[in-house]
C-alpha cells in the first residue's frame, strides 16, 4: 500500500499534468523580485537542488489527543507544516499512545537556477503582475529582510536569487543534486538545523520553506512547448538555416564559425554502452583582448577595501564577447557568462566543497544543459594564486570528462554533469577544447571595431515567433534518439584505415584516433542538425569537408602568427645592436 505522501504526490501528477495547469499557481522567487508572501500560501518555484543533504525529518502526521477533563480520546491529523496540532482548551498530545503515525520529510536547499535568461525567467513566471497582487508582494526595500539564503550555497555568488529549504513528503522521490524541479507547496517559515540557534524562537523560525505536496522534474522542452512539433524534414531544414543565417550574423558574417557554433549549441552528453559521447566544447579564437581592467592591489588601495564584482562579477565586458553572450541568451534557457579575470579566478570557487560540513556551491555546480560562455580575452598579466590554478583544473576536468568534482571531508566524489562550454579567446586557449578555430579575417577586424566602440553592423534581431521557432529547434534536434547504423560505422572504418594506410605509403601524417572520433562527433551533430535520428554518409561527408576547412584555416593562421612572431623577434633582436653602434 502507498504511503499517504506518496498517493498526495500522485494525485497532483495528474492534476499539474493539464496543459498551462502550474501556470495558474502563483511563483515564489524571481531575479528581480524578492517575495514575502503570506504564511500558508500555495506556491511554485522553479528551483535548482544545490545540497540534498539536510537529512530528513520525523513529523507527527496523525496525533492521538486526550482530553484531560474528560478523558476523551481522538486523532487529529496534519501534513505539510512544521507546527504542531493545534489543540482546543483542556486537549493535549498522548505521546507515548501507539495511535500515533510519524512521517519522514527529506529536506533539500533549493536555489534559483542559476543563469536562467529572462525569456526562460518570463516562461516561468507567467504574469508577474497579477501574481504579486495575488500575493501582495512588493519589491523589497534595504530595510525589509530578504528571503534570500546563504551567499555561499549560490554557485554565482553575487547574483539575486531566492532560496528555501524544500521539504518532501515522498521518502525516496526527492531530486537528486543539481536537479531542477517544478515545486509545488505551501510556503511557511521555518528553522535552519545548520544554524546556530537564537536567543528566541521567533527569531529562528525565519528560513523560508516550502512544504511539497508534488514536485516535478523540468526538461528543457517544457520551456519551449507552445508551437506545434517539428516533425517533417524539410521543416528541420528550414529552421536549421535559419539558425545558421542568425548565428552568421552574430559572429560578423562567418559562415564556417557559424556552423561549428551550431554544432556547439546542439551538443549533449549522453552515455552509450558505458561511454559519454556527445560532448563538443568549441574554442572561437581571434577576438580581440580587452581592456586590462584595475588589479586588486589597485582596487584595495584606491578604496581601502575589495571592490565588489558587478553582478557577482558573472558578467562579460568585452563587447565582441558579449555580442556572442548576448545572443546565445536568447536561444537558451540557462546561459552563464564567466570572464576570465584575475579578480573572479583568485576570489572564487569552481568546484563545489562540503570539506567543512555544509555543501558550499561552486560555479560549476550548475543546472544540466547550461551554457557556459567563457572569456579567456580578459585574462591580463598577473598573479594566478593556488585557488585559481585549482579553478582551472576544475573546469579543464569538466571540458574532458563533462564531470565536476565536489570535494568532501574524505575524498573527492566526480559527479556527472552536462554542460556546453564555449570559449572565446584573442589566441589559442589555455584549455583544451574538443575542436579550435579562427574567426575569419573579415569577421576579426568586425570584432575588433565593436571592442573599440566603433559603429558595426548588428546582428539581425529575431521577433519573438522566430526566436522561439530556434528555441524549440534547437531542443528538439539536441534530445533526438540517436543511432549510427552499423553500415555507416563499417564504412567510415574502412575508409579511415585506407586514409592511414595511404599516408603511410606516401610518409605523409596519419589521421589520429583523436580526429576521427572529432569528425565522428561532428558528422553526428550535422545529422542531428537535420532532424536525422540516425548517421547519414552525406553527413559524414559534410562532416569531413568541414573538418578539412577548419583544418585549412587554422593552418593559415597558425603560419601567419608564426611569421608575425618570428618577425617581433628578429625586430627585438636587431634593436640592441642598433643601440650599439649609435
Amino acid at each position: 500500500m502507498k504511503k499517504f505522501g506518496t498517493l498526495v504526490q500522485d494525485h497532483f501528477k495528474q492534476v499539474f499534468g493539464e496543459a498551462n495547469a502550474l501556470e495558474r499557481i502563483p511563483v515564489y522567487g524571481t531575479n528581480n523580485v524578492q517575495p514575502k508572501p503570506k504564511l500558508g500560501t500555495l506556491m511554485r518555484f522553479r528551483c535548482m537542488v544545490q545540497d540534498p543533504s539536510y537529512g530528513e525529518e520525523l513529523h507527527l502526521s496523525v496525533a492521538q489527543l486526550v482530553n484531560t477533563a474528560t478523558g476523551e480520546v481522538r486523532q487529529k491529523f496534519s501534513q505539510y507544516t512544521d507546527n504542531g496540532p493545534i489543540l482546543d482548551e483542556n486537549w493535549e498530545v498522548d505521546y507515548v499512545s501507539a495511535g500515533n503515525k510519524f512521517i519522514e520529510k527529506e529536506v533539500a536547499y533549493c536555489v534559483s537556477v542559476p543563469g536562467q535568461t529572462k525569456w526562460a525567467e518570463m516562461n516561468t513566471a507567467g504574469n508577474l503582475e497579477e501574481a504579486m497582487e495575488a500575493l501582495d508582494i512588493c519589491p523589497a526595500t534595504d530595510e525589509e529582510e530578504l528571503l534570500t539564503g546563504s551567499a555561499e550555497k549560490y554557485p554565482l555568488r553575487g547574483q539575486k536569487h531566492a532560496a528555501a529549504l524544500v521539504k518532501f513528503y515522498a521518502p525516496g522521490n526527492a531530486p537528486k543534486v543539481s536537479e531542477i524541479v517544478d515545486v509545488v507547496g505551501i510556503f511557511e517559515l521555518g528553522y535552519n538545523p545548520r544554524e546556530e540557534p537564537q536567543q528566541s524562537e521567533e527569531q529562528d523560525a525565519r528560513w523560508p520553506c516550502l512544504h511539497s505536496i508534488f514536485h516535478n522534474t523540468v526538461s528543457v522542452e517544457s520551456l519551449v512547448s507552445g508551437l506545434p512539433m517539428i516533425s517533417a524534414a524539410d521543416e528541420y531544414m528550414d529552421r536549421r538555416n535559419m539558425c545558421l543565417s542568425h548565428l552568421t550574423s552574430v559572429l560578423g558574417d562567418d559562415s564556417l564559425a557559424a556552423h561549428y557554433l551550431l554544432l556547439h549549441l546542439l551538443s549533449s552528453t549522453v552515455v552509450v554502452q558505458g561511454t559519454k559521447v556527445g560532448k563538443f566544447s568549441l574554442n572561437l579564437i581571434g577576438y580581440p583582448a580587452a581592456a586590462s581592467a584595475k588589479s586588486e592591489n589597485d582596487v584595495a588601495e584606491c578604496s581601502g577595501q575589495k571592490e565588489p564584482l558587478v553582478n557577482g562579477g558573472f558578467v562579460l565586458d568585452n563587447l565582441a564577447t558579449k555580442r556572442v553572450g548576448d545572443a546565445l541568451a536568447q536561444l537558451v534557457p540557462w546561459c552563464v557568462e564567466v570572464p576570465f579575470e584575475l579578480k573572479l579566478l583568485n576570489n572564487t570557487s569552481f568546484a563545489p566543497n562540503a570539506e567543512g560540513g555544509d555543501l558550499r556551491a561552486g560555479v560549476l555546480q550548475l543546472a544540466p544543459s547550461t551554457q557556459m560562455v567563457c572569456d579567456e580575452t580578459c585574462l591580463h598579466e598577473g598573479t594566478l594564486n593556488e585557488r585559481g590554478v585549482r579553478n582551472l583544473h576544475a573546469l579543464q576536468t569538466t571540458i574532458l570528462d563533462q564531470t565536476v568534482t565536489y570535494m568532501y571531508p574524505f575524498q573527492p566524489i566526480e559527479m556527472a554533469c552536462n554542460l556546453r562550454i564555449l570559449v572565446l579567446s584573442t589566441g589559442k586557449s589555455i584549455l583544451h577544447n574538443d575542436c579550435d578555430l579562427y574567426l575569419a579575417e573579415s569577421a576579426v577586424q568586425l570584432m575588433q571595431k565593436i571592442n573599440n566602440g566603433e559603429k558595426a553592423n548588428e546582428p539581425k534581431l529575431l521577433d519573438p515567433m522566430h526566436s522561439e521557432q530556434l528555441r524549440q529547434y534547437l531542443e528538439m534536434a539536441r534530445n533526438l534518439e540517436f543511432s549510427v547504423p552499423k553500415e555507416v560505422s563499417d564504412r567510415i572504418s574502412e575508409e579511415y584505415a585506407q586514409m592511414r594506410r595511404r599516408a603511410h605509403e606516401s610518409n605523409e601524417r596519419m589521421v589520429s584516433q583523436a580526429e576521427l572520433a572529432l569528425a565522428v562527433t561532428v558528422a553526428r551533430l550535422i545529422s542531428v542538425s537535420k532532424g536525422e535520428a540516425e548517421l547519414s554518409w552525406d553527413s559524414w561527408t559534410e562532416a569531413c569537408a568541414l573538418e578539412v576547412c577548419r583544418a585549412e584555416r587554422n593552418a593559415r593562421f597558425a603560419a601567419k602568427n608564426k611569421a608575425a612572431s618570428e618577425a617581433a623577434q628578429q625586430q627585438a633582436d636587431t634593436e640592441p645592436e642598433t643601440k650599439t653602434q649609435n
